[in-house]
């Protein structure tokens, strides 16, 4: 309850008695003042409006950015598959490679032979 004792009642109902006497009313002066007051309450509402989109950007913009990095982890884990596969192809060819070269030593052996036979 706003009121909370006769004496608030009876001071209030008595200072809208007040204004609403000839003479009694807010000046020229007051009036100028309330308007701006009005005038600062519909700018912080804007404002608070122009805030409240910006901030709904920018949850906008973070939820894209957090978007943008579970992909490039996802590429990333992707790419360090696809080098862990290269090495592996790598080593394979490394292998093979050596395999080839020992079967040619071989081969050049057993014709070394042939021919001082």
């Amino acid at each position: 309850m706003i009121f909370k004792t006769p004496r608030t009642i009876w001071a209030t109902f008595g200072l809208a008695i007040l204004l609403l006497l000839p003479g009694c009313g807010p000046s020229g002066e007051d009036k100028a003042l309330i308007q701006q007051g009005i005038k600062a309450a519909e700018e912080a509402k804007a404002a608070a409006s122009r805030a409240e989109a910006a901030t709904k950007r920018l949850e906008d913009l973070a939820s894209r950015l957090e978007l943008a990095a579970k992909k490039a982890d996802e590429a990333s884990a992707a790419a360090a598959v696809a080098a862990d596969r290269a090495d592996a192809a790598t080593n394979r060819a490394t292998e093979a490679a050596g395999r080839a070269e020992t079967t040619a030593k071989k081969t050049e052996r057993i014709f070394e032979k042939s021919l001082f036979k």
